[in-house]
C-alpha cells in the first residue's frame, strides 16, 4: 500500500480505534491455541465496550487454519478491517527445532546458523505467522538465570554474529517488503535484561554505563544494523528505571543513537509490571510512562485499552505519541505486505509444510556443529563398531530433547531419540538400554499436559530397582554411555536455581556405575552451564550436547560414531562452584592478580576456598582430529591501512587423514587504555573445512572499530598503543604483540 493511503486509514481512526491498534492480546481470547501460556494468566479487566476485534496483534496462535479464521473476523468485524499481526514464540525452530541458541552460537558456522533461521522463518510463515519474537540478544554471564539456554552466550562479538546471522535468516533482505518464506524478526530484552541481581528472574538490573556500552547493547545493536524490524522491551529494572518505561534507553539509545524506526513492544505485562515495580502509582501512570518512552505494543495487558483515553482527552498525554505508535504498526503490517493480502502464508499450495527433508538435514548438522567435546581421556571417542555399549539414563530413548521454549510450537514425537541415532550407527545386538533414574519425579505438575508427558515418558520407577537394572546392563557391557543433565522444564523463563549441581539421584548413579570400572561416557543434556566438579572426574569422555532438539539423536550418533567430529566452542563458561559466578572469560584484570609466584601469599585476589579457575571456561572444546595454527612471519611489523584496516594472517594445518571441521578464535588485548580493558575478548572467529594433512594460509580483517571502546557517554574511541593478538584453536595459542 503506498505511504498516502496508509496514512488515511490512520487519519480515519477514531481515538479508541487507535488505542485498540495498540494492544496484543494471547490468541487464547480467540480461539483454543493449544500453546503453553508464556506469562501470568489473569482477568486483564479490559473496558466493557472494548472490542477485541479492533486489537492490533495476537500472539501464540500456531495453527493455519484457527489464524485464517481469525483474520477473517477481524476483517469482518473490525471497523477499517485492518489486518491483525500474528507474532509468536519461535525461539530456535518452529515444528523443525533446532539446537539451543546457547548451543548453535558455539558451532561458529554463522552461514548454517542463518540457513537454520532461514527454516524456521518459512516454516512460520507458511503457518501463517508474520513475526517471532527472536532472537534473544542479552549476554549471560550468570548461569543461575534460567533463560541463558535462549542467549548466545557470554561474548559479545559471537552475540553481534549471531544477531546478524538469525535477523538475517528470518527477514532476508528487507527492501520494501518483508518477502515471502520469511518472518519479521523481534529481538529482546532491551536492554540488559541477561544480568539479574543474583541471577534471579525478573530481579533488578544495575550497572555502569561503561559496561553498558561496551558489554550489554552492543549485540541489540548488531541486529539493529542488521535491520531488524522490532525489539521488545525487557521485564528489569535498569539502574533505578524500568525498562519499559525508561526513556533515555527507548528514546534516546535505540531510536537516536541506533536510529531504530521500528516497533517497540512491551513483554507480557510489562507495561502493567510498572506499578509493581514502584515506578508508578497506578493504570494512568503507567500507560503515560511507557507511551513516552516509545512502547508501541502493550503485551497482554489492559494498561493502554484503560489508560490512554483519559490521559489524551485531559491533556496529560499528547495524541501525537499515540499516533506514532500506531503508525509504525501500520507501517509494519505494510511492509509484511498484509493490507495486499492479509491471509499471507495462508493460500500457499504448501501451507502448513514443515520437517521437510532439508530441514532435518540441516537440524542434524547443526546438532553435530553445536554438541562440545569437553573432555577426551585417552580418546575414548569415537566409540568402534565392535563395543558393547551401554546405554543409562532417561534420554537414551527420551523424546524430550526439544527445551523450555519449543513447547510453543514444536511437538516431542517429532523427536529422534538417542536410541534411533545409535541404532542406526551401531549393531543393535551390541546396544542395552537402561533408564538409571526418572527423568521426572512427578507428573502432577503439568497439569493439563499430564496424560501426554506420562504416556511419552512412561511410568515413574523405584529409584533402587532402576539403578540395579543400571548396574547389571552395565556390567555386560565394554563401556557405558550415561545420559545426565536437566529435564526440559529446570531450563527457561521463571526457572531460576540457586544450586547448579546434578540431582542427587543422578550423583548416586554415578558413582555406584563408576565402581564397575569401565569407561564413562557422558552425555550432558541441559539448557544452562551446571557445576560439575564433584563428579566430572569419574568420566573418560564428556560430551555437551545441550537440549540439541529433533534431530537430536540422530546427530548425536553421528558424533559418538566417528561419521562426525565435534568443533563446537563453549559460549558460556561452567564454574567449578556457585561462589565463583559471575564468572566469565573478558574480565578486567586486576591491581594484584593471581599468579604462580604469588600464589601462596594472601594479599591477591583470590578464593582463599576454591580456584579462581572455572571448571571449563569459555571457548573450551575439543576435537577427533588434530590441527595445528601459527603465525606467518612478519606479522609484528603490521600497520593501519589508509582505511584504517589490519590484516592478520595465519597457517591452519590439518595433521590428520580425514578432513576436519575447525573453529578458529582470534582474541585481543589492549595492554593500557584510559578505561581499563579486558585480559583477553574475542574479537574473530573463522570456521574452516580443511582437507587431509593439508595446510592452509588464511586471514583475518580487523577495522580500528574492533579494537576500540565506547566512554560512559557511549561514544567510541581507538587509542594507540600495544595489542596483543591471541590465535586459538583446540588448546593450541599463538601470541602476537603489534604496536598500532
Amino acid at each position: 500500500m503506498e505511504k498516502n493511503k496508509l496514512k488515511e486509514i490512520l487519519n480515519t481512526l477514531s481515538l479508541k480505534e487507535k488505542i485498540a491498534q495498540t494492544v496484543q492480546l494471547n490468541g487464547d481470547l480467540f480461539t483454543d491455541s493449544g500453546v503453553m501460556p508464556t506469562g501470568p494468566l489473569k482477568d486483564l479487566g479490559l473496558p466493557d465496550n472494548f472490542d477485541i476485534h479492533q486489537v492490533g496483534s495476537i500472539y501464540n496462535v500456531n495453527d493455519p487454519e484457527k489464524l485464517r479464521m481469525i483474520q477473517e473476523q477481524a476483517i469482518n468485524k473490525s471497523s477499517h478491517g485492518i489486518p491483525l499481526l500474528f507474532m509468536s514464540d519461535i525461539i530456535y525452530g518452529f515444528r523443525t527445532i533446532f539446537p539451543l541458541p546457547l548451543a548453535q552460537a558455539g558451532s561458529y558456522d554463522f552461514d548454517l546458523i542463518q540457513k537454520a533461521a532461514e527454516i524456521t522463518a518459512k516454516e512460520s510463515y507458511l503457518s501463517g505467522i508474520h513475526c517471532v519474537f527472536s532472537p534473544m540478544l542479552d549476554v549471560v554471564r550468570d548461569p543461575r538465570w534460567g533463560r541463558v539456554m535462549e542467549s548466545p552466550g557470554e561474548d559479545i562479538y559471537t552475540g553481534k554474529e549471531y544477531a546478524k546471522s538469525v535477523v538475517t535468516g528470518y527477514q532476508g533482505q528487507v527492501k520494501d517488503y518483508v518477502l515471502e518464506n520469511h518472518v519479521a524478526a523481534c529481538i529482546k530484552h532491551f536492554a540488559a535484561y541477561g544480568a539479574p541481581e543474583a541471577g534471579r528472574e525478573y530481579s533488578t538490573v544495575d550497572m555502569s554505563n561503561q559496561r553498558l556500552f561496551n558489554e550489554y547493547l552492543p549485540t541489540y545493536q548488531a541486529a539493529i544494523e542488521a535491520h531488524a524490524l522490532l525489539v521488545m522491551t525487557a521485564f528489569n529494572v535498569l539502574n533505578g528505571i524500568p525498562s519499559t518505561g525508561n526513556k533515555w534507553l527507548n528514546r534516546d539509545i535505540l531510536r537516536e543513537k541506533f536510529n531504530f524506526s521500528g516497533l517497540l513492544v512491551s513483554d507480557h505485562s510489562a507495561t502493567e509490571e510498572l506499578q509493581a515495580h514502584g515506578f508508578t502509582a497506578n493504570q494512568e501512570e503507567s500507560a503515560k510512562a511507557s507511551i513516552e518512552a516509545g512502547v508501541d505494543f502493550d503485551m497482554m495487558t489492559s494498561v493502554y485499552a484503560n489508560g490512554l483515553e483519559p490521559l489524551i482527552l485531559s491533556g496529560k498525554v499528547d495524541e501525537a505519541l499515540l499516533d506514532e505508535a500506531v503508525w509504525r504498526i501500520l507501517k509494519l503490517k505494510n511492509k509484511l505486505g498484509l493490507f495486499e493480502n492479509p491471509f499471507r502464508g495462508l493460500d500457499q499450495e504448501n501451507t502448513g509444510e514443515f520437517l521437510t527433508a532439508e530441514a532435518k538435514e540441516t537440524a542434524v548438522e547443526l546438532v553435530e556443529k553445536s554438541c562440545v567435546l569437553l573432555k577426551n581421556k585417552e580418546n575414548a571417542l569415537p566409540l568402534s563398531a565392535q563395543q558393547k555399549i551401554a546405554v543409562i539414563g532417561p534420554y537414551g530413548k527420551s523424546k524430550f530433547t526439544l527445551g523450555f521454549w519449543a513447547s510453543v510450537s514444536g511437538k516431542a514425537q517429532d523427536t529422534v531419540t538417542l536410541k534411533e541415532g545409535l541404532e542406526n550407527n551401531f549393531a543393535k545386538k551390541n546396544l542395552t538400554f537402561a533408564t538409571g533414574y526418572n527423568l521426572f519425579d512427578s507428573y502432577e505438575s503439568f497439569g493439563p499436559l499430564k496424560t501426554g508427558i506420562e504416556h511419552l515418558n512412561g511410568p515413574i520407577g523405584d529409584e533402587k530397582e532402576l539403578i540395579e537394572e543400571a548396574v547389571e546392563v552395565a556390567g555386560n557391557s565394554d563401556v557405558i554411555l550415561l545420559t545426565i543433565g536437566e529435564q526440559f522444564l529446570e531450563s527457561g523463563e521463571g526457572a531460576s536455581k540457586a544450586k547448579l549441581s546434578l540431582p542427587d539421584k543422578q550423583i548416586r548413579l554415578i558413582k555406584v556405575l563408576a565402581q564397575l570400572d569401565k569407561p564413562i561416557i557422558a552425555l550432558l543434556y541441559t539448557g544452562r552451564p551446571l557445576v560439575l566438579t564433584e563428579i566430572e572426574p569419574y568420566f573418560s569422555s564428556l560430551l555437551l550436547v545441550w537440549y540439541p532438539g529433533t534431530m537430536g539423536g540422530a546427530g548425536i550418533a553421528n558424533l559418538l560414531s566417528g561419521q562426525a567430529s565435534p568443533s563446537a566452542k563453549l559460549t558460556m563458561t561452567f564454574p567449578r562452584s556457585e561462589g565463583q559466578i559471575p564468572i566469565y572469560y573478558a574480565q578486567n584484570t586486576t591491581g594484584r592478580p593471581l599468579n604462580e609466584e604469588n600464589k601462596n601469599t594472601r594479599f591477591v585476589s583470590k578464593y582463599s576456598d576454591e580456584s579462581n579457575e572455572p571448571l571449563y571456561a569459555f571457548g573450551t572444546g575439543l576435537t577427533y582430529n588434530q590441527v595445528d595454527v601459527k603465525w606467518l612471519e612478519n606479522m609484528e611489523n603490521l600497520t593501519f591501512t589508509e582505511s584504517n584496516q589490519i590484516k592478520l594472517a595465519y597457517q591452519l594445518e590439518n595433521l590428520s587423514n580425514e578432513t576436519s571441521h575447525a573453529v578458529v578464535h582470534l582474541y585481543m588485548r589492549d595492554m593500557a587504555a584510559s578505561i581499563v580493558q579486558p585480559f583477553r575478548k574475542l574479537v574473530a572467529s573463522q570456521f574452516i573445512k580443511i582437507e587431509p594433512s593439508t595446510k592452509e594460509e588464511l586471514a583475518v580483517t580487523l577495522t580500528k572499530e574492533d579494537l576500540s571502546f565506547s566512554d560512559n557517554q557511549g561514544e567510541w574511541h581507538f587509542e594507540s598503543g600495544k595489542f596483543g593478538f591471541y590465535l586459538v584453536a583446540y588448546g593450541q595459542e599463538e601470541e602476537l604483540i603489534i604496536s598500532l
